[in-house]
């Protein structure tokens, strides 16, 4: 059995690192355990995905290492766009362009019956313990009337995960991946445009440019997905203050929390 550090390690996240491995392929190592159901649920999901377009890297077996549970997957040479904006400011209103038309293919998929259901993820968020119970209690209220849908929901669709490869854009990371209405992953990525934290390694340039940056790259972004796939305002609204209660305690991220909070309580006023 191969040792972690032994591995090059090439890329890496909050959920997971990502280590060379066969020629052309990658380990996806997670940090924190995971079921084999979900990583079925994950490599399900991906291959529906590239049934659609050639936007996802192919998926080949689940192995573990060290008692770390991974996927190995195929390697994608490239760029991914926080890091190619960090030396290419310039491109931000393209970036947002790109986002936007990839995730509106990808809503085009059909989602195995095997994902965890979008309504799921949220109901379970709803009852985390860093859900204040009241906050809990409306985003229930507000969940029971939105729809079911069956499209593939990437769950995390955000620039760090858009791999700029000379094939195409790729897009990566699915372990939030769920079975759902399009609108409510929609809306999950405009929130994170707009006041997502960047995640671990964003060039030091990004951080700087955070405030104008984040409403050019959402208005392009919106721009580019509404042009593909209409939006319902009013679903995007109610969809938007869900997804903020799953931000905020199944993501639990320290730095977003007080302002989540403080959305979230304005926008169930």
């Amino acid at each position: 059995m191969v040792a972690v550090e032994r591995l090059q390690r090439i890329a890496e996240g909050r959920e997971a690192e990502i280590f060379a491995w066969e020629e052309g392929r990658v380990l996806r190592l997670f940090r924190g355990p995971r079921t084999r159901q979900s990583l079925e649920g994950e490599m399900a999901a991906m291959r529906a995905a590239r049934a659609v377009a050639p936007l996802v890297p192919d998926v080949f077996e689940i192995i573990e290492l060290e008692g770390r549970p991974g996927i190995v997957m195929e390697r994608v040479e490239g760029t991914d766009l926080i890091t190619l904006l960090g030396r290419k400011p310039w491109m931000i209103w393209r970036a947002g362009t790109i986002l936007g038309h990839v995730q509106a293919q990808l809503h085009e998929a059909i989602a195995p019956v095997e994902l965890v259901p979008l309504r799921d993820r949220i109901e379970q968020a709803c009852g985390l313990p860093g859900m204040p119970p009241e906050i809990g209690a409306g985003v229930r209220t507000l969940l029971a009337g939105l729809p079911d849908g069956d499209r593939l929901c990437h769950g995390d669709f955000h620039p760090g995960n858009m791999l700029m490869s000379p094939r195409g854009p790729v897009v990566i990371d699915w372990p939030n991946v769920t079975r759902g209405d399009p609108t409510g992953d929609y809306a999950r990525s405009t929130l994170m445009l707009e006041m997502g934290s960047p995640p671990p390694g964003t060039p030091a340039l990004v951080n700087i440019l955070q405030g104008i940056g984040r409403k050019v790259i959402a208005a392009s972004f919106r721009r580019a997905y509404t042009s593909a796939r209409p939006v319902d305002p009013e679903l995007l609204r109610r969809w938007r203050t869900v997804r903020m209660a799953d931000r905020l305690a199944a993501d639990n991220i320290p730095e977003e929390r007080d302002v989540l909070l403080g959305m979230l309580r304005k926008a169930l006023a």
